[in-house]
């Protein structure tokens, strides 16, 4: 009997259902309680208080003899002070929570004490903060990891174009810094700070450009044994730099266009680490920047003595209470992400009512929160609807809709309504207004960014404003944006004689180009068609040339995926510690092991699920052999489209626990449902499987 395409979705979501919400929701309940503990809470302050521990560090860049020095320990002292905070963990743990609608409860590696029965909630406070300490100490390795990735694929892709590298660049470090987001704002803004000391710079570098050729004139004469001891007082790398200087028979140089904001703009990225010490300090030497070492210290030391009270500012904002988070604004968020769900893949009015009601009174009982101690403040509960796609000529624009405390007067709330607008950029318009009851503030932003991540990193500041709740994107008080698009749902066999309603049928010989690598026919499987916000014309414009591959999933990660995309594992073949990657094959016969795909059945039928995906062309990733017993390269070729096993596994390198979408080079674009009588495991392409 066949079973028509919206049963065969609703059974995928319902399998979901029962296998993860009822753990997702033990596992939230658990978390809050381990959040709102107050061992954990003592954590945090204990943490902050060790950053009275960089005074002597903030003394020895001050007294710096050489710039390259002085910058050097500088850089060190920011990145000492973000892995401070970063060792807390406990902010950036739930802002990546907030910004993956918590299936990292049940995804994130090392979390599984959260779903045992077997512990205590001492026990699971414990396993909690070890689990948090292990992420400190693999910070270090993973941003190194992180940056050397991201110097590799520049040079990779170069053939992309700068801007659409600058974008996907963009995309994977506001990903990849969504780990440290507290840390990250206190410590950009004091690299803001101390880049803004630069500007006043400009007359008397561009000035002292052209005086220097005379006095150095004199100087040049130093002896080889003068060059020596430079080296000897300010060590070889400072003293080379210097000896460099000093030892330039003509140390004036044209000043070019732009050279200030070039040399400002390097000294930025070498503060945020983009920079090695030694580019620092080849740099340093070909603009001879070590003879304005007096000018820079006149205007960045004055900033270190106020350093000092920054951190204890920062502190006291920061922890100077406790945040905690509210089960009941948690749990309910939870059940309406499930019926959000249901609600934009089977686009049922009923269920999209449902969701209205659900979220209606959210907002009624979120802005009804009271904190039951003074020095406690709730951090709001953050919800993610329909996003605005990306896509043709159409501009992002993105509403955001923040919840008040019922608590706060009228001039108050004016002044929130100020204040979160300043937190945001590109904000068209700002208003305010009472919806279900509850007073929200409401903004307008132009963005091509990643929103979820930036929400995500203002979630404190949004608490100290009594934010009490977060809407973002379209909650379908307009009507939902359908998740699918039947339009190019497609059932594919030979001579197209396989037939199911919402299908067309489909079927072509040997196989396409796409990019450069075949793309066969995938026989036997029924593709939905996920909405990509692209017409035909426009998506057959954009993706020609980009490859087919595909990537095995069981039913509830595959939604997980199509809201955040396909996230890299830090655990897998292929990989060093350190490393994440992505798993995609060209084959859908090899995705379709189950291994990575799960059989399940629906009345009288066996159902796999694998997501078609399209990689762009200029995309680096390996081919390796497959890894499956039946698909190594000593057995004979599994899918008979390939000639061997040599090539089954294609691994794209990406920073491991990030999400990697179109931006990035992976699009997934397809639903592929393998739908048969018999046990897939009978079927005669599979008779691979059995090899043990």
């Amino acid at each position: 009997m066949e079973i028509n395409p919206v049963e065969l979705l609703e059974e995928m979501l319902q399998r979901g259902e029962q296998t993860v919400f009822p753990t997702l929701r033990k596992c939230a309940e658990r978390f809050v309680d381990i959040f709102n503990d107050t061992c954990i809470q003592q954590r945090i302050r204990e943490k902050f208080e060790s950053l009275e521990e960089f005074q002597p560090d903030i003394t020895r860049c001050k007294n710096a003899n050489t710039l390259f020095d002085k910058l050097k320990h500088l850089k060190q002292l920011f990145e000492d002070m973000e892995d401070k905070i970063v060792e807390s963990g406990i902010e950036s743990f739930l802002s990546r929570l907030f910004n993956t609608g918590f299936i990292g409860l049940i995804t994130e590696e090392n979390l599984d004490f959260l779903a045992s029965d077997d512990l205590d909630k001492t026990q699971r406070v414990e396993k909690f903060l070890h689990y948090l300490e292990h992420g400190a100490q693999k910070k270090e390795d993973t941003r190194r990891a992180f940056e050397e990735y991201i110097e590799t694929w520049k040079r990779n892709n170069r053939r992309w174009g700068s801007d659409a590298i600058n974008k996907a660049e963009k995309e994977m470090r506001a990903n990849f810094d969504n780990e440290g987001a507290l840390s990250e704002k206190f410590i950009l803004q004091l690299i803001n700070e101390i880049t803004a000391k630069f500007e006043p710079l400009r007359d008397k570098l561009v000035a002292a450009r052209q005086t220097y050729g005379p006095s150095l004139a004199v100087v040049s004469q130093t002896s080889s044994a003068a060059s020596w001891l430079l080296k000897l007082a300010f060590g070889p790398v400072a003293g080379a730099a210097l000896s460099d200087a000093v030892s330039c028979p003509n140390a004036t140089r044209a000043i070019t266009p732009g050279w200030f904001d070039n040399t400002s703009r390097f000294i930025t990225q070498y503060l945020n680490n983009r920079k090695t010490d030694g580019e620092l300090s080849a740099f340093i030497r070909n603009e001879k920047l070590e003879l304005d070492l007096h000018h820079f210290k006149e205007h960045i030391d004055p900033w270190l003595i106020e350093l000092s009270h920054k951190i204890n500012e920062f502190k006291r904002n920061a922890f100077g209470k406790s945040y905690i988070l509210s089960k009941e604004m948690i749990l309910r968020e939870i059940d309406r992400m499930r019926t959000l769900l249901y609600a934009i893949v089977l686009n049922k009015p009923e269920l999209i009512e449902k969701h209205r009601r659900q979220l209606g009174e959210m907002v009624q009982d979120a802005a009804k929160l009271q904190t039951t101690k003074g020095h406690e403040s709730i951090l709001p509960s953050i919800s993610f609807g329909q996003l605005p796609l990306p896509g043709g000529n159409r501009e992002r624009v993105l509403l955001i809709k923040f919840v008040l405390s019922s608590s706060l007067g009228q001039k108050a709330m004016n002044e929130v309504m100020s204040k979160i607008s300043n937190l945001f950029d590109n904000v068209e318009s700002s208003s305010k207004k009472v919806e279900n009851g509850a007073t929200v503030v409401e903004i307008k932003i132009r963005t091509d960014d990643n929103i979820s991540t930036k929400v995500a990193r203002c979630i404190s500041s949004l608490a100290d404003l009594q934010v009490r709740a977060v809407l973002v994107g379209d909650f379908g008080l307009c009507g939902f944006r359908h998740a699918m698009n039947p339009a190019f749902n497609r059932i594919y066999s030979i001579n197209s004689v396989d037939k199911a309603e919402g299908f067309k049928s489909t079927h072509f010989s040997g196989s396409l180009d796409r990019g450069g690598e075949p793309y066969f026919c995938p026989n036997g499987w029924r593709r939905y068609s996920i909405d990509v916000g692209l017409t035909g014309a426009e998506f057959e414009a954009k993706y020609k040339n980009w490859h087919v591959a595909y990537h095995g999933t069981e039913g509830h990660v595959a939604m997980a995926i199509l809201v955040n995309g396909i996230r890299a594992s830090g655990q897998g073949c292929f990989i060093v510690a350190g490393q994440g990657a992505v798993y995609l094959s060209p084959s859908i016969e090899y995705s379709s092991h189950p291994r990575y795909a799960g059989i399940w059945q629906i009345k009288d039928k066996y159902v796999q699920m694998v997501l078609q995906v399209r990689v762009d062309r200029n995309l680096v990733f390996e081919k390796r052999q497959g890894t499956l017993s039946g698909a190594q390269p000593i057995d004979p070729p599994m899918d008979s489209n390939f000639l061997s096993n040599n090539e089954l596994e294609w691994v794209i390198k990406w920073p491991p626990g990030t999400s990697i979408s179109s931006a990035g080079g992976v699009l997934v674009y397809g639903i592929m449902l393998r739908v048969t009588d018999q046990h897939p495991n009978t079927l005669p392409q599979n008779v691979w499987w059995a090899k043990k």
